[in-house]
């Protein structure tokens, strides 16, 4: 792995990012594609997803948007398997969405968490699962391999939003989370590095439509970016099974930076 100081450190990877239309998964994809990487990013939304690439390419970068809900196992596999390389996994699609007991009827609330579920513990899932061959291949290279997941705060202690409508979302973060440590463990011997990024409020569409006053005090989603690309720079010695606390909510933003900023260290 080149050094941070690199202009152009992921110069030749590929990264294949989930959730990319918007938010925080449009900020990783112009970011990566900024360092040197090749992004290939997957979402339902096609209009916002084509956005991304219109930013990535005006900035000089390089991008395939692929309409896929990382949901559907069989879709993921269409996607990824022409893929003749893949250096970097970034789980980031997830849904927030009333998946209360007493939100709805049974058809609705079902279908609402099933939908939670599916972008984010399943999609991620399947989008390792179908990576794992290209993984492998990049893990013998001396760039190393990298899957990373975004994960969330709720997962920590006296964090939970227990009480309210998004059971589904937390729920599957917290399958997340426990995949992290497991992948790690279980791809350690082939070299494949696993962390995760346990993360507050910060300023995205998603967050906006919840609350605008907790998504203006979080950090941005160049931020969280930031912090994926700085877990990719620790290169293939770097730390495998972590899964960093950056920006909690109520964390003034330089003291998140600075957060961001010792991951590259750890």
């Amino acid at each position: 792995m080149s050094t941070a100081a690199d202009p152009r450190p992921l110069e030749g990877l590929v990264a294949l990012v989930s959730g990319s239309a918007i938010g925080i998964g449009r900020a990783i994809s112009i970011l990566l594609s900024a360092n040197g990487a090749g992004v290939v990013g997957l979402d339902i939304d096609i209009d916002g997803n084509a956005e991304t690439q219109r930013l990535v390419h005006e900035a000089g970068g390089s991008m395939e948007a692929i309409r896929c809900d990382v949901g559907d196992a069989d879709a993921v596999q269409r996607a990824v398997a022409p893929l003749d390389r893949i250096d970097i996994v970034v789980n980031n699609a997830a849904v927030w969405n009333d998946t209360t007991l007493t939100g709805g009827d049974y058809p609705a609330q079902t279908a609402a968490f099933h939908r939670a579920m599916d972008a984010c513990a399943f999609g991620s899932f399947h989008l390792a699962a179908a990576a794992l061959p290209r993984l492998r291949d990049a893990a013998e290279r001396p760039t190393g391999a990298n899957i990373v997941n975004l994960i969330t705060e709720h997962i920590r202690l006296h964090r939970l939003i227990t009480g309210l409508p998004a059971t589904g979302y937390d729920g599957a973060k917290f399958t997340q989370w426990r995949l992290t440590e497991s992948w790690a463990k279980e791809l350690a011997g082939v070299g494949i590095r696993v962390n995760g990024l346990a993360f507050g409020a910060t300023d995205t569409p998603m967050l906006r439509a919840v609350s605008v006053r907790i998504a203006e005090a979080g950090m941005r989603a160049e931020d969280m970016a930031q912090a994926v690309l700085n877990i990719v720079l620790q290169g293939p010695s770097g730390a495998t099974g972590v899964t960093y606390d950056v920006g909690f909510s109520g964390t003034p933003r330089s003291e998140s930076l600075a957060q961001i900023a010792a991951i590259l260290t750890t």
